[in-house]
């Protein structure tokens, strides 16, 4: 694995991935690029939602001294305004996580840990975009969520550890639409551009001004991604060593 020092000192042995056309492939941007700084920042919550549960179902190490209410605290604010603008609230529940002493080590991860670092991370860079939300910058967002899902189907393609659930997504695999299956990813890459797209195309078909996560099409979105994010986390544990 390569090492990735990230934005906020978060020292993470970063994943080498797959190659795969998805990552030339113009089409997943351009829906970002139409995108008002608003829609943006819906489209990186999403993408940020999709890996969650790590965050909140799989035990941090003690030493890391998260708290979690700091870590609720950001999840929480990240929803409460979806319109991209500066927002005391997130800064100032950021501030509070990076007091943890993670942020002052060296960090070595398990792999489920390696996810909930990135997933740290995403956050952190959803901060810092903040009052701009460009597209260079939602799409490094989102484009976390395409590769972490494509690094643990890599991992899971390449371990011994049984993960349960195999048959029912080659099942998925077998049956998804020519759209997807043409970027030859496996479960989790797949489903999670599948989910992806969902949220994009609902985004920006939503009227202007509408609070999307109340509305009956936010709900959808919102359910698919913990659906996703869920099963996700699951995978993980199947990985971590008591």
């Amino acid at each position: 694995m390569d090492e990735l020092l990230g934005d906020y000192g978060l020292s993470v042995s970063r994943m080498a991935v797959s190659q795969s056309n998805w990552r030339e492939d113009e089409t997943l941007s351009a829906q970002i690029n139409v995108m008002s700084r608003r829609q943006r920042y819906q489209a990186a919550y999403f993408a940020l939602r999709r890996l969650q549960m790590p965050l909140v179902d799989i035990e941090m190490p003690t030493d890391w001294g998260v708290d979690p209410v700091a870590l609720n605290s950001l999840l929480r604010e990240g929803v409460e305004r979806l319109d991209g603008e500066a927002n005391e609230g997130i800064e100032r529940a950021i501030a509070e996580l990076c007091s943890a002493p993670l942020f002052e080590s060296q960090v070595d991860p398990e792999f489920a840990e390696s996810f909930q670092l990135e997933a740290i991370n995403g956050w952190l860079m959803l901060g810092e975009a903040l009052g701009e939300m460009s597209v260079i910058q939602t799409e490094r967002i989102i484009s976390l969520a395409r590769e972490m899902a494509d690094y643990l189907d890599s991992c899971m393609d390449s371990s011994l550890t049984v993960v349960d659930g195999g048959a029912r997504r080659e099942s998925y695999l077998a049956d998804v639409n020519s759209r997807l299956s043409a970027y030859g990813l496996g479960y989790f890459g797949t489903r999670n551009l599948q989910v992806e797209r969902d949220c994009h195309e609902s985004i920006l078909a939503a009227p202007s001004g509408e609070d999307l996560l109340s509305s009956n099409a936010g709900h959808r979105l919102v359910t698919a991604c913990d659906e996703y994010s869920g099963e996700l986390s699951s995978a993980l544990r199947a990985f971590i060593v008591e």
